[in-house]
């Protein structure tokens, strides 16, 4: 029987995917990579590396319409666990017939059924419920991006390893996953972080919605500075919500001014508010706010 939480197990399972071999592919330019159920926490996590280091367009997509210029020359990544989503045939079918090169990451299920006919498939061990996948995903997503002429992803990956690891085995079963669980409990979460923590609070959020059955809510910087700062300050229910704010060290002296700027603001209104610091590199910061919110809600799931 399946289990219907989080993994402790994600730094060990990137690091197994990552010894997956993918041949080398022809070097990719444009991107389309569609990840359903909870596979885009891997998509968002790895393309966020994409983002800032090469100079290869990824768009990632949780939806079945493809966009008008997928052709030929496009790479077009269907990432989903089971392999039974309902957008996936018809993603699949328009991107062949498009004549796009199809890439295919599942344990089985329709998709592996259509891309052993036609794309490259790479096949993740079965058994596992969406959150477990993830660690499986990631590193199967990197190995592809690498032999699509991603320089530099791979041994990223590789160098946040040891520090993830280390995280992983500092907050699992810890006093503060504990005191984050109670604190949490009985309010309804709110996850803020910057967009390229985008999968830290799709987790979280996630998590504590389907694992959990407990309603949270999410959001990134700066929209929400401009957006719903006013309701935390002005509205009185503001007290039935806890916010969770993760908190970088950008590249942008502007982000980092609205990142402390807000973290400061809030709680001279007296309102529940928990500042988490991430620190490392791009990726390495993202997953351990993945193993965070794994390591909460498995304490609130009773350690089990």
């Amino acid at each position: 029987m399946m289990s219907d939480g989080p993994s402790r197990l994600l730094p060990e399972h990137i690091q197994e995917s990552l010894g997956f071999d993918v041949p080398k592919q022809e070097k990719a330019s444009m991107i389309c990579l569609f990840n359903f159920e909870a596979s885009n926490i891997a998509a968002d996590t790895v393309s966020s590396y994409v983002f800032s280091h090469s100079e290869a367009q990824v768009h990632t997509i949780v939806d079945r319409v493809v966009p008008a210029w997928v052709n030929e020359s496009s790479d077009v990544v269907i990432m989903s666990y089971s392999g039974n989503s309902p957008e996936i045939e018809s993603v699949y079918n328009t991107a062949s017939m498009r004549g796009a090169r199809i890439h295919c990451i599942t344990s089985g299920g329709k998709l592996a059924e259509l891309c052993s006919g036609k794309g490259h498939l790479m096949l993740i061990p079965k058994g596992l419920n969406n959150f477990e996948a993830t660690g499986y995903e990631m590193g199967v997503l990197v190995n592809l991006y690498d032999a699509m002429g991603i320089e530099g992803i791979k041994d990223a990956m590789k160098a946040a390893i040891p520090g993830i690891t280390k995280y992983r085995d500092e907050v699992w079963g810890s006093k503060k996953a504990w005191r984050l669980s109670l604190q949490i409990t009985d309010r309804i979460p709110v996850i803020y972080c910057v967009g390229e923590l985008r999968a830290v609070h799709k987790r979280w959020k996630m998590l504590i919605n389907q694992v959990l059955g407990k309603l949270a809510f999410s959001g990134e910087l700066p929209e929400f500075d401009h957006n719903e700062i006013v309701s935390w300050t002005e509205d009185r229910n503001n007290r039935e919500f806890i916010v969770l704010m993760f908190r970088i060290n950008t590249d942008s002296e502007l982000l980092n001014l609205i990142q402390n700027t807000v973290t400061e603001l809030l709680p001279e209104y007296r309102l529940n508010i928990k500042v988490i610091d991430l620190e490392g590199g791009l990726m390495e910061r993202a997953i351990k706010g993945i193993i965070l919110a794994d390591a909460v809600v498995d304490c609130m799931k009773g350690g089990e």
